[in-house]
């Protein structure tokens, strides 16, 4: 079950992601994107009662094979799916941790958000210093 999440996940946060982006900008990368893709894995997984890191594994894999596909650099291409699916597999674990240790899914989706809006800021500012 949560091999089919992680990629109907995958599915709506593309389109999700791409109307934050036609509406709010890149900003959206650093604020909502990261929400929207924590909240969509998450409480599926939840709910549906699937395996939370598996879902996301799974979306942070098809998040690799987009980012390689689409990045101009192939050096860098390789990197954004790296980082990608290593990404995806922290906020995993961590979303796992913060539900077994506070019970909630929503305290777990926010310390998954946070971490996963800092993961990106802290890429971007990696990423436009070269």
């Amino acid at each position: 079950m949560a091999y089919v999440i992680g990629c109907l996940m995958a599915a709506l946060s593309f389109l999700l992601n791409k109307i934050l982006l036609k509406y709010v900008g890149m900003k959206a990368v650093i604020s909502y994107s990261p929400v929207v893709e924590e909240v969509t894995k998450s409480l599926c997984s939840y709910y549906l009662a699937a395996d939370i890191i598996v879902t996301h594994v799974v979306f942070g894999m098809l998040e690799a094979g987009y980012d390689w596909y689409n990045t101009a650099d192939g050096q860098r291409g390789k990197w954004a799916a790296l980082f990608s699916i290593i990404g995806h597999s922290l906020f995993g674990c961590l979303t796992f941790l913060a539900l077994y240790i506070s019970s909630s899914i929503w305290i777990a989706i926010l310390v998954a958000s946070c971490v996963h809006v800092m993961w990106n800021v802290t890429l971007i500012r990696l990423s436009s210093q070269k």
